[in-house]
């Protein structure tokens, strides 16, 4: 027996993120906590800054343009053995390098509350 589960355009996905353990994520903000996970896990050399040829996350106009085309948070939930998951770099690719659970958390949830700029 098949059955179908019709749905419409107006539905929306219920997004269930559960913070990881000791996480304190009541308030978000770009400013407090998402400039400085940005910083410590993708702004670095050789990854996302100013001249290298990749997108550069010190911007929040590039970071939120990375946002809108949902390529940010898909490049977050690849398998971490996976050469294009992030954050990654030259030294790590394949080894299961992965963002601290809070942080990726913390990003998450920014990214679903709007990712405003304050």
């Amino acid at each position: 027996m098949l059955v179908g589960i019709n749905s419409c355009s107006k539905d929306q996905e219920v997004l269930n993120l559960v913070p990881p353990p000791g996480c304190d994520s009541t308030e978000i903000s770009y400013q407090h906590d998402i400039v400085n996970i940005m910083n410590s896990t993708c702004s670095f050399s050789p990854c996302h800054v100013p001249g290298n040829g990749n997108y550069d996350f010190t911007s929040y106009e590039v970071l939120a343009d990375r946002i809108k085309s949902g390529r940010l948070e898909e490049r977050l939930l690849i398998s971490v053995e996976s050469p294009l998951h992030m954050p990654q770099d030259a030294s790590n690719i394949g080894k299961g390098i992965s963002m601290d659970p809070c942080n990726l958390y913390k990003l998450r949830l920014w990214i679903h509350q709007g990712f405003k700029n304050n």
